[in-house]
């Protein structure tokens, strides 16, 4: 989730609960005002229906008049003559009555009042209807949610227009960030904002990639110097070993430790190669430019091991498709496909079996071995042996691990019982 949307949806949220809990407020604060101003008018009334008693005498019979016409007018006004004198105070009070020309019942608001007029009692009502609670309920949701939907969408207006323009030298910045290669040697640099938090991201960014650039090729130097350095030595040593080896005085036993000599001189010689390899492959020293045919490869270093092939007595079986060229680095693929062709020849047991298959743009690689899976979370791991033959460096299937994840193929290990393994590259 993008964090924009992230801030919108807390917005929206606090919004909603806002305008729920809005809603009873208003709507209480509402019709407190509504019966103080229905109060403040019926007391009003009362007023002057007072001074219309105290200004001129009226018999009981007109006073009944009034009444019947106030009543037939609907004019909310009963007056009602007392015999009792004693005096009580006003009351104010809500009341539910029918209302004839709606046809049903209205919520009402009262005054009851006993005013003494030339020693004469009257009870006098004042009533006004109400507008009903669910009337009210609906008005104030409606008003609310029309006021919310403009206030919500104003936000959301401005909040993208802003949001895009403010957020546009962070976007920027993951723009150049996801097309940065460290072997370009040009730091990441962004133009100055007026955000202060941008700013120093950016020069954040532009001091890590530049220290990054910096111990890129600082590595790169040593490393290319590590493998010239010593390859020298190891030629020179291992020369010395074969004169040494032709020398007729020396004893069987010498002889042994000459030769124990010289294999892990040649394993040191091939370590050395290998992790300059995977030290070029880390570095991204190989463009993928090259036209490849990948069945043509494949044939190539059939031909290059057919010989070891055979000395083991093991049945190669090739179905290989025609398929269409890709791009990539021929010598990387070229290392791809020897060492694994190298993999199930060594750990392949005597007479067996290498089935390769070439489809759609799939290599798999089959042999016979072992009688048992080996752990897929470690068989591409450096230095992992597949079995305790010292001749084994335990690097190959890393270099295959690193290839195919510098050249964005798909590798896959998968074992069949009894004894097979296979392992599958996805083009």
């Amino acid at each position: 989730m993008k964090l924009l949307h992230k801030t919108l949806r807390l917005y929206l949220i606090f919004s909603v609960i806002i305008f729920i809990f809005s809603i009873p407020v208003f709507y209480f604060l509402i019709q407190d005002l509504w019966i103080n101003d229905v109060d403040e008018s019926l007391i009003y009334q009362k007023e002057k229906i007072i001074e219309g008693l105290s200004a001129e005498p009226f018999d009981f019979t007109r006073i009944s008049d009034f009444t019947k016409n106030a009543e037939k007018f609907d004019l909310g006004v009963y007056i009602y003559p007392l015999e009792n004198t004693h005096f009580q105070t006003d009351s104010l009070y809500n009341n539910d009555y029918f209302d004839a020309t709606r046809q049903h019942i209205e919520p009402f608001r009262e005054l009851a009042s006993y005013v003494t007029v030339d020693n004469k009692t009257y009870k006098i009502i004042v009533r006004k209807d109400l507008v009903e609670s669910a009337d009210l309920i609906r008005e104030i949701f409606i008003t609310q949610a029309i006021l919310f939907l403009i206030l919500l969408g104003g936000i959301l207006l401005l909040n993208s227009y802003f949001s895009r323009k403010t957020w546009q030298p962070f976007y920027s910045i993951v723009s150049k960030l996801k097309s940065f290669r460290i072997d370009q040697q040009e730091p990441i640099v962004t133009p100055k904002t007026e955000i202060i938090e941008f700013n120093e991201l950016g020069e954040a960014i532009h001091r890590l990639t530049e220290n990054n650039i910096r111990t890129f090729q600082s590595q790169k130097e040593f490393t290319e110097n590590a493998a010239h350095e010593t390859q020298t030595p190891l030629a020179v040593i291992k020369n010395q070993v074969d004169l040494l080896a032709q020398d007729k005085q020396i004893n069987q036993n010498q002889s042994e430790i000459i030769n124990r000599i010289d294999k892990n001189i040649s394993l040191l010689t091939k370590l050395n190669r290998n992790l300059l390899l995977l030290a070029k492959i880390e570095n991204n020293q190989f463009p993928k430019t090259d036209s490849i045919v990948i069945s043509e490869i494949i044939n190539e270093v059939y031909e290059a091991f057919s010989e070891h092939i055979s000395l083991k007595g093991i049945r190669f079986i090739s179905n290989i498709s025609a398929c269409k060229p890709i791009n990539s680095n021929n010598l990387l693929v070229q290392s791809l496909l020897i060492n694994l062709m190298t993999n199930a020849i060594k750990y392949n047991s005597h007479k067996g079996l290498i089935e390769v298959t070439l489809k759609d743009n799939s290599f798999c690689i089959t042999n016979t071995g072992v009688d048992k899976p080996l752990p897929k979370d470690k068989v591409f791991n450096r230095f992992y042996k597949q079995s305790t033959q010292t001749e084994s460096l335990g690097i190959g299937l890393a270099i295959v691990k690193k290839i195919c994840d510098t050249l964005t193929f798909e590798l896959s290990y998968q074992f069949t019982a009894p004894n097979k393994h296979s392992f599958t590259v996805l083009f």
